[in-house]
């Protein structure tokens, strides 16, 4: 079997709704039409925000609608240590520092200013912040083209470990995703504001960077995002063929009438999938 994989790294917040299941088909096509893995990640590390019962939600409807993973499913949860050990790297080369900035001080300043960067605070009741530079980070969206992005002028030293002691998002998402199995990353645009630092934290610690390819995200009528906090309706798994049939079209694919269930659409979406019907198409869709 080949070592090329994709990955769909819901958080276990709440069931998936309808634009996360546009994210996860997304990314299961491309890997199954390019005949790789795809993988399944619960990124689990904000226990606070973790809902009960959630991740076997999630797991759930992926099944109901034949999105099925392969090998056992990964939880950010058991792999603390290497995020740590990430942690350790970088503040032994000299790329963090402790801040005791609070979200208050910082409202409204728009890119970190460096407020900490030489104050050498102690480590208790600090964030950890990775420092960052006016060099571009520069990548091909499979989706999007040729993107340019400096750090220091649209977020500044950005948080790696929060001040609750919990490893920020960036930085596990950069470990995780940096391994040498996870070859592609498509997901919604609206996680395309982190890929930047992402990439950064790779290059810092030399993992190997996955292709990306940010697809179209799922709007309410007033272009607020789907999500737990604007009140998305969670899928009905008993619907799942229905699910699938509104948002196939939203990834270029309009499948024929006399395909009924869920196999039978993701089996022939499959074999149609392009990430290059997607180029000069809407950021959005409503519903």
């Amino acid at each position: 079997m080949t070592t090329a994989a994709g990955r769909f790294a819901p958080s276990p917040t709440g069931p998936l709704h309808l634009g996360s299941l546009l994210a996860a088909t997304a990314s299961y096509l491309d890997a199954k039409h390019r005949g790789d893995r795809w993988l399944v990640r619960i990124d689990d590390l904000d226990a606070p925000r973790n809902v009960p019962g959630a991740d076997s939600a999630i797991l759930n409807s992926l099944e109901a609608h034949s999105l099925r993973w392969d090998g056992p499913v990964i939880r950010q949860s058991d792999r603390i240590g290497r995020y740590e050990a990430a942690l350790e790297t970088l503040s032994e080369l000299g790329h963090t520092f402790n801040c005791t900035c609070t979200r208050k001080r910082l409202k409204g300043i728009g890119p970190y200013p460096g407020t900490c960067r030489d104050a050498e605070h102690q480590a208790r009741d600090a964030a950890v912040r990775v420092r960052v530079n006016e060099t571009p980070i520069t990548y091909t969206d499979e989706v999007l083209g040729a993107l340019a992005e400096v750090l220091s002028e649209t977020v500044g030293d950005f948080i790696v470990r929060r001040r609750d002691g919990l490893i920020a998002y960036q930085l596990a998402t950069a470990v995780d995703d940096g391994a040498a199995e996870i070859t592609r990353v498509v997901r919604g645009r609206d996680l395309l504001d982190n890929t930047a630092r992402q990439i950064y934290l790779m290059q810092l610690l030399d993992l190997s960077q996955p292709a990306y390819a940010h697809v179209p995200m799922v709007v309410h009528a007033d272009g607020q995002k789907l999500s737990k906090q604007t009140h998305a309706a969670p899928l009905d798994d008993s619907k799942a063929a229905a699910n699938l049939r509104q948002i196939l079209p939203m990834l270029g694919l309009t499948p024929p009438a006399d395909l009924g269930t869920s196999p039978e659409l993701v089996d022939w979406a499959v074999a149609e999938f392009s990430l290059a019907a997607l180029r000069g198409g809407p950021p959005s869709y409503r519903h």
